[in-house]
């Protein structure tokens, strides 16, 4: 079978999951970029930046694997330098970068530095002449400069594609990249989220209007984003409203407006909502079922019970997971794959992904993550 042929079932595969139909099987992602370390055990984290062209021979070879191979994914191979791409994820919080071998230790992970560069005054900006002008303002004062970062070498980058697609994985577009994260998400980076939280206290009702006028623009910036690179789904991340971190009340004024925006936004272009939302947010999935059923995937870390998520969304959207960083890195392979199988079993086969519980770790261990491989296919 040629590796064009592999692509189209293993993308009607994807497919028929995100649309909350029956697939041959229950695809399998597993997320993550540290499967490098699968070929040279004595890799660190802090090679990903050091040695990025390394990092995407040993992706590659990892994507070979036996038993690997039968992930439906394509590896996260990097294609330009990651202290550049970590750099501007962490600019959307307002936030610096703390990276293995500089600031950190040469296998940790990299971390977010929030800096809270917004003052007070800053709401009136906002609310007055836009969310555009602070935006740049704010970027200037912690220092960000998108132009003298290292810039992709695109003769590479190209190479880089090629061999992925002859791996035959599936290849179904993200739309627009990264899109924006929630309004909420981003004015708590850029207050630090301390004093943002003291804010919703103090003014709730200026925090409301300044967050109209971002929604707008926020939403107007997505829908540009995604015409400009279609695809099937768009990624949407959420990492401080969980029901362990925020309020119903707080969620329900502050937070859960946006997707109440940009969702509707998204479906009249054709592109579904991808959910990556980190902590645990069992007491907010009801709000969720007002979006049209098979619009929207539901991606969790492994902190919200993926088995509530089944009972209350389960007929709504497609969801992902669940597979816990902890049990492919400490776990046995037998329970690896009895958890793998419970899955499987209470979650599928339609509108189920298998995947890791937001990353697969560093130091996850082959045999644990074959062991969920081998559950999925029936092995």
């Amino acid at each position: 079978m040629t590796p064009q042929e592999m692509t189209e079932i293993r993308n009607k595969r994807m497919l028929a999951a995100l649309n909350l139909e029956k697939p041959d099987r229950i695809p399998i992602m597993f997320s993550g970029q540290m499967y490098f370390k699968f070929i040279d055990p004595t890799m660190v984290v802090a090679d990903y930046f050091r040695r990025p062209k390394l990092v995407d021979e040993n992706l590659i070879k990892a994507a070979q694997l036996p038993v690997l191979d039968e992930m439906d994914s394509a590896p996260s191979a990097t294609g330009m330098p990651q202290d550049s791409y970590l750099a501007g994820f962490a600019a959307m919080w307002f936030a610096k970068i703390k990276l293995p071998g500089r600031e950190l230790a040469e296998d940790a992970l990299w971390q977010i530095d929030e800096q809270g560069p917004m003052t007070e005054e800053d709401y009136d900006t906002i609310i007055n002449k836009g969310w555009s002008v602070l935006k740049q303002e704010l970027l200037g004062r912690i220092g960000y400069d998108p132009e003298s970062l290292p810039k992709p070498d695109m003769e590479y980058v190209a190479q880089l594609q090629k061999r992925v697609a002859e791996l035959g994985k599936a290849n179904v577009a993200r739309a627009g990249g990264l899109l924006p994260f929630p309004t909420f998400e981003t004015l708590s980076g850029a207050r630090k989220l301390p004093q943002f939280f003291r804010d919703l206290r103090r003014m709730p009702d200026k925090v409301r209007a300044a967050l109209d006028v971002m929604d707008q623009e926020e939403v107007e910036a997505t829908v540009k984003t995604i015409k400009a690179v279609p695809g099937v789904y768009g990624f949407i991340g959420g990492t401080r409203a969980g029901c362990d971190f925020i309020s119903a009340k707080v969620f329900e004024k502050f937070y859960f407006p946006y997707y109440q925006k940009v969702v509707p936004a998204m479906q009249e272009n054709n592109v579904k909502t991808w959910f990556h939302n980190d902590g645990a947010w069992e007491a907010f999935l009801p709000y969720f079922t007002e979006f049209p059923k098979g619009q929207c995937i539901w991606d969790p870390d492994h902190l919200t019970d993926i088995f509530k998520i089944k009972e209350i969304l389960g007929e709504k959207m497609c969801i992902t997971g669940n597979v816990p960083p902890a049990l492919t890195s400490v776990g046995t392979p037998e329970e690896c794959y009895n958890y793998a199988r419970k899955l499987c079993e209470e979650m599928g086969p339609t509108g189920f992904i298998m995947n890791s519980g937001c990353s697969v770790p560093p130091n996850a261990k082959l045999k644990n993550v074959e062991a969920v491989i081998l559950a999925t296919i029936g092995k």
